[in-house]
């Protein structure tokens, strides 16, 4: 745990003056970065801190379940203004169009709230489903209420796992710290890997989503048959 240490006390309390604040900031922040650490991290090393008394146990749940919901009210503002702001333009278009938003839109519409309970459960869904929310001008005050329920009856376990087996987290990390460099390396390329599985999922299903219509004009095409024999 000492690099965890070492980061609350060179930059978390330089930043914000104070390291629960700090966490909070941290966590917030990551509603805008889309290969940030999922939530379920931040809750287990937030128990693991607490347990080993890096942190203290009230202000640790507050800055980590409260930077949660802020960063999926930020989400919904994000579909809600930005993402309605973008829709003529062509980014706005792409990400309008783009499988996984399209598939979020579909889920909100015939689900409503509880596709917003769903979503804490499939990875990769949330960011989609909450902006969905806000682009479909689901009233705010719902979602709020909902998506904060859910977030404390799923982040308190995860809080309570990591405090305790804080020993099994601290020896993960203290592997990663021996690692050094190397660590950090393995997990940029496997987050690449998980990129480049999902851009070739993205594109086998687009082809295969054009294939049908392809086969269709092909079809509809002229043949030559029953047409007059060319002039001479």
């Amino acid at each position: 745990m000492d690099v965890i240490q070492t980061f609350f006390e060179q930059y978390l309390t330089p930043f914000a003056g104070n390291p629960h604040l700090g966490l909070f900031l941290v966590v917030w922040f990551s509603a805008i970065f889309p290969l940030a650490l999922p939530e379920e991290a931040f809750t287990l090393l937030g128990g693991a801190c607490v347990a080993h008394g890096l942190l203290e146990p009230l202000p640790t749940a507050l800055a980590i379940l409260g930077g949660v919901i802020a960063t999926n009210d930020t989400q919904y503002w994000m579909g809600r203004g930005v993402l309605g702001l973008l829709r003529t333009t062509r980014l706005g278009q792409r990400m309008i169009r783009s499988r996984s938003f399209q598939r979020s839109q579909d889920l909100m519409h015939r689900k409503g709230l509880w596709a917003i309970v769903g979503c804490r459960f499939f990875f990769g869904t949330r960011a989609p489903t909450y902006m969905a929310a806000g682009f479909l001008h689901f009233p705010f005050l719902k979602f709020w209420l909902v998506d904060t329920s859910v977030v404390l009856l799923h982040g308190i376990p995860f809080l309570l796992v990591g405090y305790f087996f804080a020993g099994g987290i601290a020896r993960i990390l203290n592997a990663m710290e021996q690692l050094g460099y190397w660590s950090l390396a393995l997990l940029v390329a496997f987050l690449l890997l998980c990129l480049l599985i999902s851009h070739l999922i993205g594109r086998r299903h687009r082809g295969v989503a054009c294939a049908p219509a392809g086969a269709a004009s092909a079809g509809n095409a002229p043949t030559g048959e029953g047409l007059p024999p060319p002039a001479v």
